[in-house]
């Protein structure tokens, strides 16, 4: 298997760990799920091919996800007064400079790639709790559960929106504003 670098872990943190919280918090809903996550990372019956089918079915997921993040969340941030983020238009013709173009990847490794995972980890957060509702779990969710969802996704709310404040400020300070 392949190691984990910079250049793969954006993506892992970004799509496919999202993909798989909401892939395991649909196993709720879902019972077949349950099974294939129990295939591919139980010692009983794992299979390669298991296991990259989990894998396949996570990132798809998480790209999906990430869609709806873009629809929802990104609008938040950028059209809602209260917690807008100015993202500005800037000329990116100053990434040709491959100084610049470094320095840009590094703004998108360490801050962007954490925006979209705390807020594609919220939209699917949110989307496992309401297909729990909806589908209708075996039992209630406890007060003291909803809680700890609410509190978890509050503050993944704020880290995004710092993430993404922090991502376009540097991208300011990178590429040289639209004229």
């Amino acid at each position: 298997m392949k190691e984990v670098t910079d250049k793969n872990f954006g993506v892992i943190i970004a799509f496919w760990l999202p993909g798989v919280i909401l892939l395991w918090g649909l196993t709720y809903s879902y019972p077949e799920l349950s099974a294939w996550l129990t295939k591919a990372s139980g010692s009983e019956a794992a299979t390669i091919g298991g296991f990259l089918y989990v894998t396949l079915a996570a990132l798809a997921l998480g790209m999906v996800i990430s869609a709806v993040r873009w629809l929802i969340i990104d609008t938040i941030f950028h059209y809602v007064p209260l917690v807008r983020v100015q993202r500005g238009e800037f000329d990116f013709g100053s990434l040709k400079q491959k100084d610049a173009f470094v320095v840009f990847q590094g703004a998108v490794e360490n801050f962007y790639r954490f925006y979209q995972y705390y807020s594609n980890t919220l939209v699917s957060i949110a989307a496992a709790v309401i297909a729990y509702g909806v589908i209708g779990g075996k039992e209630p969710i406890s007060s003291f559960v909803l809680v700890v969802i609410g509190v978890t996704c509050f503050a993944l709310f704020l880290a995004s929106r710092d993430s993404l404040k922090n991502y376009y400020s540097c991208r300011a300070q990178i590429a040289a504003p639209v004229k």
